[in-house]
């Protein structure tokens, strides 16, 4: 009889039951367990290889006397994998994964104890998915939200050209070389040579912008910068640096005239496309914040409305992931390896938090998503690459094999744009049309 068919004699005894979790005690008598230990010592002498004797033609004894603890660890393995599920099964448990093994007991010629935890999917039922309220703001493009983008595309593409005044203002662009000192000792790694700086920019430190305000070319300013103590480069964080500096050059920004020349620098026909093109932009950019703020009101509210406990593993798995997204984005900006790991550290709640809603979430839609008999079609598939194809001229052969290597991810795509399309064909959406907000210049 295979390891796999056979029955193990144990007694189970349940520590603690909860809506996704249990946790058993096994114990396996002397007599059973010693029934695995001399199977374990039968397997062990068919494979041994000694000095001066043939493959399995050992005697049982100094196999005994050589692989006892191989034959100890065999036992335990072949005891837990015949009776964990066995004792699942007396629970009517069906676990997510293998459970987790802890706190093992055994000598030979003594019982197996041992203690394992398992998680299984929540049962719930899905309540108020229908008939959702939602606010749905719609903001109007107005002319001075237009212009105002206009002035955007303008600003992108200005250009930086000397000084007219010659000397530094709010919105200069200074270029400099810098020496930093810290308590008049000298800085080699801080120093820079011809340091652009954006005095205009809320990321340039003020200590900058108050030193060299009026300065001309060639004048020589010190700055005194005060670092917080969390500061990510450790050389100066919780210090006040000295920066000698030197200006080389000051620039301002000139902005293009808006006017049909600029229209088609642009890629457009004239003035007018050029307008008629930035609204249909800012139009769909807005549509895209409607749908996203719709749907993250009817995300909130099922949250909010279905509370149910959910597998601790999957809620450590999503948090995993969304601390190693974290520090991905961190360690791309130029933030030290201690400072991310420490962000890390004091993020864990906060992550937790959000890897358990998310959970939950995933549970709720897709208990949704069944309940309504939701399904991603063949037809489903063949329309997207046919739009694909469609904004991919002459690359055929090239969205064939973009849909081949990803149809799983492609039907996981198509699979939530149909199901938050159920919800929003079913929720009570308020609209309020209000003018486009200005920006703040």
């Amino acid at each position: 009889m295979s390891q796999e068919n056979k029955k193990i004699d144990f007694k189970s005894t349940v520590v603690d039951k909860k809506a996704c979790s249990i946790t058993l005690d096994i114990e396996v008598s002397p007599e059973t367990a010693q029934k695995e230990v001399n199977e374990a010592f039968e397997s062990l002498q068919r494979q041994a290889r000694l000095d001066g004797f043939r493959q399995g033609k050992a005697p049982i004894n100094i196999v005994k006397e050589k692989f006892s603890n191989e034959a100890k660890d065999k036992t335990v393995e072949n005891i837990i994998k015949g009776t964990v599920f066995d004792a699942l099964g007396k629970e009517k448990f069906s676990p997510i994964e293998f459970p987790v093994i802890e706190d093992v007991k055994f000598e030979i010629g003594q019982a197996l104890k041992y203690r394992f935890t398992a998680e299984c999917h929540p049962s719930f039922d899905i309540k108020d998915y229908k008939g959702i309220s939602v606010k749905k703001e719609i903001f109007k493009i107005t002319d001075k939200s237009l212009a105002q983008s206009l002035d955007a595309l303008r600003e992108r593409n200005a250009k930086l050209v000397p000084s007219k005044k010659g000397v530094v203002e709010d919105e200069s662009f200074v270029s400099v070389d810098y020496e930093a000192f810290d308590n008049g000792v000298a800085l080699p790694e801080v120093t820079a040579k011809n340091h652009m700086l954006d005095l205009g920019s809320e990321n340039t430190v003020k200590g900058f912008k108050g030193a060299l305000k009026g300065a001309g070319i060639g004048d020589e300013r010190d700055a005194q910068v005060k670092y917080p103590a969390d500061y990510p480069n450790k050389t100066l964080a919780g210090k006040t640096i000295t920066f000698k500096t030197k200006v080389l050059e000051i620039k301002e920004k000139e902005l293009p005239e808006l006017n049909d020349d600029f229209a088609k620098d642009m890629g457009t026909e004239n003035l007018e496309d050029l307008k008629s093109k930035v609204k249909e932009a800012v139009e769909s950019e807005e549509k895209r914040r409607q749908d996203m703020e719709v749907e993250k009101q009817i995300v909130e509210y099922l949250v909010d409305k279905n509370k149910f406990d959910v597998p601790q593993s999957l809620v450590a798995h999503q948090q995993e992931k969304l601390i190693e997204r974290m520090k991905e984005y961190m360690h791309k900006q130029g933030a030290p390896k201690d400072y991310i790991e420490k962000q890390a550290e004091l993020g864990q709640e906060k992550f937790k938090e959000e890897a358990e809603k998310n959970v939950r979430l995933s549970y709720i839609l897709n208990t949704i998503y069944t309940n309504e008999k939701l399904e991603v079609t063949d037809q489903d598939l063949e329309e997207e690459k046919n739009k694909m194809k469609a904004s991919n001229p002459g690359r055929d052969e090239a969205v064939e094999k973009y849909f081949t290597e990803h149809k799983a991810n492609i039907s996981l795509s198509l699979k939530e744009t149909k199901l938050f399309k159920f919800l929003l064909d079913n929720a009570k959406i308020k609209e309020e049309v209000k003018e486009m907000p200005l920006k703040n210049s």
